[in-house]
């Protein structure tokens, strides 16, 4: 089997562009980002055709990403980093980090790096990286952004005499190769009209100027782990449970292994639409991901029939679970930059409103308390609560630095908040929902 991590020395490097490139180049991969993003593994999706998968070591545990790098691996698994290498929660070394996720999976690294404005300085750059922590296996370099051949060489030439790592190749600088941003983060893959051709142009950019055999060969391992599938024990209990998952322009944020984990306890899930559709399916509790409702207000805000069918399988004491996107749409309505006030599903007592950047104080990894339940949590949203009614919360989330605050909003059988739950490290709180779900049957 092979794999390898590819990271950057920082973020807006340009791992996102060399990963598609490398992804594109290779046959039958199996793409993986780490950490909590959900934008990332959309575009390796529309790349290599296969899911893309989240490590994320805080929210996983290192079973967890044991387990899903060793059930999703097929020929070549391409792991693209977060942040940079070393970046994580804290500065300890074991921070969940790209680098420690490489540790703990056993996989080289290959460090991008980019060139601009730098000569003999990039090798000092790639030798602080090399000896920051010598347990990091990184196994060879990319350099990004390179105006020219001429340059290549001799950065190459500097960071393999001084850093003495391997310089695997480049990718020119060029604009075209670029993907475009906007308030959220990237375009979700298929919002990008000429990603397909995009694609083509960096699987023959990369077969120029990358040496695809050499880091074939880095990619060379044998260090399957044993006893990797941690889940034996709770498969099929709950056969028969039916879950409907919202999933359209508007949902689209879920990790893929709370939703494969859902289909191997048993659980039959049925995707819906809440703009498309009229009604809402006939299942035992309804998951509302994350995503950009605000986007699609207007649709979500008019579907007056679809959320009549909600708010009826509210009353009947239905389960509904929603996180992020999700809790926003279960809210009185979003109020937007421009102070329009879109209503919607309104079986929550409060309301959101957009602030058109990051909300940074409630931004990052979470310990989550749910009663004596205990779970891992992450939040990233470019909202607030605007108008706060009298509904009960039932999480208590907990910062590393101390900081504590309530949500998860609480109404009958409905919960719903900001964090995004990985189901890994959430198995008491998912169980705890999926009874609830199981003993009252619509």
């Amino acid at each position: 089997m092979k794999g390898f991590v590819l990271a950057g020395t920082r973020s807006g490097i340009g791992k996102t562009t060399v990963s598609m490139a490398l992804m594109a180049a290779f046959e039958n991969v199996a793409p993986f980002k780490v950490g909590p993003d959900y934008i990332d593994p959309s575009f390796h999706k529309f790349i290599t055709g296969n899911k893309s998968y989240n490590l994320d070591l805080f929210l996983m545990g290192e079973e967890g990403v044991k387990y899903s790098f060793e059930k999703h691996r097929r020929d070549i698994s391409i792991v693209e980093g977060v942040m940079g290498l070393y970046d994580g929660l804290g500065n300890s070394l074991d921070n969940y980090s790209t680098a420690h996720l490489s540790r703990v999976l056993n996989l080289p690294v290959i460090l991008v790096v980019d060139a601009a404005g730098k000569s003999t300085s990039i090798a000092a750059e790639v030798l602080g990286y090399k000896n920051l922590d010598p347990r990091v296996n990184i196994a060879g370099v990319i350099i990004n952004k390179v105006n020219s051949e001429k340059l290549y060489e001799m950065l190459k030439e500097a960071i393999e005499n001084y850093a003495q790592i391997p310089c695997l190749g480049y990718l020119k600088k060029d604009e075209n190769l670029s993907i475009s941003s906007r308030h959220l983060g990237l375009l979700q893959a298929d919002e990008v009209e000429d990603l397909k051709d995009k694609r083509e142009i960096l699987k023959r950019e990369i077969q120029k100027t990358v040496d695809l055999k050499r880091i074939e060969k880095i990619a060379d391992i044998n260090n399957s782990q044993k006893d990797w599938d941690i889940f034996k024990n709770i498969e099929n209990i709950y056969s028969g449970l039916k879950i409907g998952v919202a999933r359209d322009r508007a949902f689209s944020f879920y990790y893929e292994d709370n939703l494969e984990l859902l289909q191997r306890m048993g659980v039959e899930l049925i995707e819906f639409s809440p703009i498309d559709d009229e009604k809402i399916p006939k299942v035992d509790l309804l998951y509302f991901g994350g995503g950009y409702p605000e986007n699609y207000l207007e649709e979500l805000s008019n579907n007056e029939k679809f959320k009549s069918s909600l708010k009826e399988f509210h009353r009947a004491g239905g389960y509904i679970y929603g996180e992020c996107g999700g809790f926003m749409y279960l809210s009185q309505g979003i109020k937007t930059l421009d102070e329009k006030f879109y209503p919607l599903a309104q079986l929550i007592d409060c309301s959101v409103k957009m602030t058109g950047r990051l909300f940074i104080g409630r931004f990052g990894y979470v310990d989550v308390n749910f009663g004596e339940l205990k779970g891992k949590a992450h939040e990233f949203h470019y909202s607030t609560i605007d108008q706060v009614g009298n509904d009960e919360r039932v999480f208590k989330l907990i910062k590393n630095d101390g900081r504590e605050w309530l949500c998860g909003y609480k109404n009958r059988n409905l919960i719903a908040g900001y964090p995004h739950l990985h189901f890994f490290k959430n198995l008491d709180i998912l169980k705890h929902m999926l009874e609830g779900a199981k003993k009252c049957h619509i």
